[in-house]
């Protein structure tokens, strides 16, 4: 899927508060001028379902307007701090406010590997979808903003959630550099410790398998070793190998744990290894994922395309793939975290003295 920063501007629908709601394509001579002045006008309150994305596309677009939306209301962020925990997408709000059917923007373009080029999408459909989503932005926000200002969250909203997005706008357009020939050198060490593992593998079942088919690890464990007689099978009759049953049994075989080892290593090689040069944008040469403000039920950001914070930060293994990340010359990565914050959040909301005494010490 393309993000973001990869994505061509193909056409917007604008809704006007008691008028129509105009659909303007990008084939049109000077439409991204036309769109760009509006976006950039700062006596026009901007409605969105999704403010960063428009905010990078307009960057692109122009780059030379370094605040292109200047005064914006963002609805998926506003029923984010109703709802954490709810689907935020238009179409899903469209249901649930005014029970209505507006459709998914995939049900036009496709999905995945079916996703059309931009000749084959029926312009009529698209147009109908855009003005819709459009004009259900306009109609909600009145809604969104009533309901967050009995809950006394406009403060938070304008404050904290709003400038947000250009922050994180700038993170994702910045993107980060990665060091590929460390990648490189790393991809080699683990395929020599991969095949290895694998050897010793084949030495202890007495037979050459494909570690990879979860169905032939299981006849070599339990029908051609028989390591263990109480392990269950799937529904379709095959012996389950899942992670926690293969846990189960390290102390059984050494078998077991090298199979663990290899699926792990396999997993570090295709998930990241091989992966994260994919997606370094051949425009930029840097990698640009993408920040999302509204997934986590806890308020913590999350990324995709690829995912930044799940490489493995204890381990040796995600220690080499994050040496692959490296700032801009003449730069340094800073790295900070909060000081025991859930404690500190304790000790204002109880009013505990010995707590806050104990942080105005700076004690630990």
């Amino acid at each position: 899927g393309a993000t973001d920063m990869t994505s061509q501007w193909i056409a917007t629908a604008i809704a006007v508060p008691g008028e129509k709601v105009y659909y303007v394509s990008a084939s049109l001579n000077g439409a991204d001028d036309a769109v760009m002045q509006i976006l950039s006008d700062s006596s026009v309150k901007v409605v969105s379902p999704q403010v960063k994305r428009d905010y990078i596309m307009a960057r692109n677009l122009q780059p030379s307007i370094t605040n292109p939306i200047v005064n914006y209301y963002d609805i998926t962020i506003a029923h984010y701090l109703l709802q954490p925990e709810m689907r935020h997408s238009i179409d899903n709000l469209a249901s649930i406010y005014f029970d209505k059917n507006i459709g998914k923007i995939e049900d036009i373009v496709g999905k995945g590997s079916r996703q059309m080029s931009i000749f084959a999408i029926d312009d009529d459909a698209l147009s109908q979808f855009a003005c819709e989503q459009a004009d259900m932005a306009l109609r909600l926000k009145p809604l969104l903003l009533e309901r967050i200002q009995e809950l006394g969250m406009s403060e938070l909203l304008r404050d904290v959630e709003f400038p947000l997005i250009e922050v994180l706008a700038d993170m994702e357009m910045t993107g980060v550099r990665l060091n590929e020939a460390v990648l490189n050198d790393y991809k080699s060490v683990l395929e020599e410790r991969v095949q290895a593992l694998e050897k010793e593998i084949y030495e202890i079942a007495g037979t050459q398998f494909n570690i990879s088919s979860p169905a032939q690890v299981g006849e070599i464990l339990f029908d051609r070793l028989k390591i263990d007689d109480k392990v269950k099978k799937t529904k379709s009759g095959k012996y389950s190998t899942s992670e926690d049953v293969l846990q189960s049994l390290k102390a059984k075989n050494p078998i077991v744990n090298k199979i663990l080892d290899v699926r792990g290593l396999r997993k570090l090689l295709s998930t990241y290894v091989e992966a994260l040069p994919q997606l370094v944008n051949a425009r930029t040469g840097r990698i640009h994922t993408t920040y999302n403000q509204t997934v986590t039920a806890t308020g913590r950001l999350s990324s995709t395309n690829p995912n930044m914070q799940n490489i493995p930060v204890r381990s040796d293994e995600g220690r080499e793939i994050r040496r692959a990340f490296i700032p801009a010359e003449g730069n340094v990565f800073f790295s900070a975290d909060y000081s025991q914050i859930e404690l500190r959040i304790m000790a204002h909301l109880s009013g505990d003295q010995n707590m806050i005494e104990a942080f105005h010490e700076g004690d630990d």
